[in-house]
């Protein structure tokens, strides 16, 4: 019998995302897609209840009654991890996969394939990171228009050449993480991490698909993030976002007064210009191909607005009070 996957995401994010996160992996071939919603949402949750397979946890205030502690975690990290560990003790699939609600599986059939070959003391098949970047000037038709690069090798000798000055703001060349997500061999006692299962056990890559980062669907998105992160009360723990990160939240709360500069330091960090683009094709760095969800959503009965100004405007109304606060120009 062939292996068996399914999908575990905590997700606080517009429905149509939602939507096409769990219909894309459902066409991919998952076996199930569990998905938590962060807070009640009843257009995710009419959406969702109409791809067999998905199954949907609201995670209210009962919900977290019922969890080891009887409340909810207040760092989103520790919420996302107790979900996954509550799908992986219970799941009927062969491997788990625990990612984000912006990464997306490429190509499910060479996934498939790795799984059929995975040696028995791997406890998990860990997935490399494709990260969507615009193409200076180009419009996008969708929240997943653009294009892909991949973790630059020998960044320390590479970075300047693509990145310049500003090399010191990307992990790798990539704006956020390069150290991929985890399919995690179900049954054998693992403990569900964020990126791979605790204690670094046995595991073996996946090198012929990649998991798709868009860290950002829209460059309103992604200015969310990072000033979310940065406002994020203090904390005693190691920094866990990474120098890169932290240079791009500082930088983004510094450029905050003045729209032009935020938006030239977004444009930096998510856009790539010509030369940049034939710089990442010599390290063979880049992939051009692009992403298109709405097929599998008009096959399975959905036909959200995936555009970015809709995308942008329900940001607008979800944090409408964070935006009047830290940046009134964009709410």
């Amino acid at each position: 019998m062939k292996p068996t996957w399914a999908v575990v995401a905590t997700l606080d994010e517009p429905s149509p995302l939602a939507a096409a996160f769990a219909a894309h992996h459902l066409a991919q071939g998952a076996s199930k897609v569990h998905l938590f919603l962060d807070k009640p949402d009843p257009e995710a949750q009419a959406m969702l209840a109409k791809l067999p397979g998905c199954e949907v946890t609201v995670c209210d205030a009962a919900y977290w009654a019922t969890s080891k502690r009887g409340a909810r975690p207040g760092q989103h990290t520790n919420r996302q991890v107790q979900n996954a560990r509550r799908v992986y003790a219970a799941c009927d699939a062969d491997w788990l996969l625990h990612c984000d609600g912006d990464e997306f599986i490429r190509d499910g059939t060479a996934l498939r394939a790795e799984l059929e070959t995975a040696p028995a003391r791997a406890m998990y098949m860990r997935l490399l990171v494709a990260e969507r970047v615009y193409p200076k000037g180009a419009v996008g038709e969708t929240i997943f228009s653009g294009i892909f690069r991949h973790e630059l090798p020998e960044y320390s000798r590479n970075g300047a050449k693509v990145y310049g000055e500003m090399r010191d703001f990307f992990h790798f060349g990539l704006t956020g993480h390069k150290a991929g997500k985890a399919l995690v061999r179900v049954g054998a006692g693992m403990e569900m991490g964020l990126h791979a299962p605790t204690g670094k056990p046995a595991h073996r890559p996946i090198l012929t698909t990649r998991m798709l980062h868009f860290d950002g669907l829209t460059r309103l998105h992604f200015t969310l993030k990072l000033l979310r992160r940065a406002n994020e009360p203090p904390s005693h723990a190691s920094n866990r976002h990474g120098e890169a990160r932290t240079t791009q939240f500082l930088s983004m709360c510094e450029a905050m007064a003045e729209p032009e500069m935020r938006a030239a330091l977004v444009a930096v960090l998510k856009e790539v210009e010509p030369d940049q683009i034939r710089q990442l094709r010599r390290f063979g760095a880049v992939d051009e191909t692009g992403f298109d969800p709405r097929p599998v959503l008009a096959a399975a009965g959905l036909a959200p607005d995936l555009s970015e100004a809709a995308f942008d405007a329900s940001l607008r109304l979800r944090y409408a009070e964070f935006l009047q606060k830290h940046a009134p120009d964009l709410a």
